[in-house]
């Protein structure tokens, strides 16, 4: 087993992903659809609130300019349960989250997050980082659920952001 890196984890993007949060982006009625679950505070498990359907398996961490985000087990995970899996980095902004004023773990301020980089790992793995506001993440994450709410019965999901040509 792998020692702890940092000896405390981060939790500004839970703290960012919670109803009171995200609807600053995308409105308090859409805000509540996007429901996730953590494993290790690294992994989030994206899903559907009502049937608690699994709709994508996310890998996160903090943005430090790394070129890469090991998630081999994530991504093995997402190819077995035939569901889209990213690897999702995010910066923090300077300034705490609004909607969480709450003294994180580790005596630390949940500060909100300034932007995101996102690669795409299944299906069709992205070569390159894509680089996204707060608010685009917001709106893919929307997509996501009401791409897969109609497309059920189809092999892949829509991909939460669409890759430019």
């Amino acid at each position: 087993m792998q020692e702890e890196k940092y000896n405390c984890r981060d939790r500004s993007y839970s703290a960012w992903h919670r109803r009171n949060s995200t609807r600053r982006f995308v409105g308090i009625e859409k805000a509540q659809l996007l429901a996730m679950i953590d494993l290790d505070a690294a992994l989030y498990i994206e899903y559907d609130d009502k049937s608690k359907e699994p709709l994508a398996l996310v890998e996160t961490a903090r943005d430090v300019g790394q070129d890469f985000k090991n998630a081999t087990v994530t991504l093995n995970l997402a190819k077995k349960a035939g569901i889209p899996c990213y690897v999702l980095l995010y910066e923090l902004s300077s300034v705490q989250n609004p909607s969480d004023t709450r003294v994180a773990v580790c005596g630390k301020k949940f500060f909100d997050v300034e932007r995101f980089r996102i690669k795409r790992l299944y299906p069709h793995p992205e070569k390159n980082w894509r680089t996204l506001t707060p608010q685009e993440w917001a709106d893919g994450l929307v997509k996501l659920r009401v791409n897969t709410s109609r497309k059920v019965d189809k092999e892949w999901a829509e991909t939460i952001i669409p890759v430019p040509p």
